[in-house]
């Protein structure tokens, strides 16, 4: 009869163990859920940052008219070191790109977010930068060989 109680006892404490053991599951499902959006959107503030950061140097080339130059009268019309002070400007912007992209490769970049950085890639990809992209000035590298291959790959494909 002990025995019979006794095992009785070690059922119920097993079922119990069993429901812990879910209900711990899920607990920590949940908590890496929440873990991964706060990830993301941290990942996308530290982005957007960069980005505006970014706008900021850019606003002080526009201050003394080199972009305006750029986009009315083409890379030619800019001195060597204006130039070479674009491309480094437009460089920066290419990490930050380059930078999203494999963080959302890793999954600490929102779908949405990613969204927004792929049309300014694009944007990017067609507009004045593009002269960067495939540039070979004087030694100098282009874009699409100072970047790494599988990101010059996906910008490649995605924004013919």
């Amino acid at each position: 009869m002990k025995n019979k109680q006794l095992r009785k006892w070690a059922l119920w404490a097993e079922i119990m163990s069993a429901v812990a053991v879910v209900v711990t599951i899920g607990f920590l499902a949940f908590q890496m859920m929440a873990n991964t959006n706060a990830l993301q959107a941290q990942t996308f503030q530290e982005l957007m940052r960069d980005i505006n950061d970014w706008r900021s140097s850019i606003r002080e080339l526009e201050g003394d008219s080199t972009l305006i130059r750029l986009r009315k009268e083409g890379i030619d019309s800019l001195s060597e070191g204006e130039q070479g002070v674009v491309r480094l400007a437009y460089l920066e912007l290419w990490g930050i790109y380059e930078a999203a992209f494999y963080a959302n490769e890793r999954g600490v970049l929102g779908p949405e977010e990613w969204i927004r950085f792929e049309v300014s890639i694009c944007r990017s990809r067609r507009g004045q930068v593009d002269v960067y992209w495939d540039w070979d000035y004087e030694g100098l590298s282009p874009f699409n060989e100072i970047l790494t291959p599988l990101f010059v790959k996906y910008v490649e494909n995605l924004c013919q």
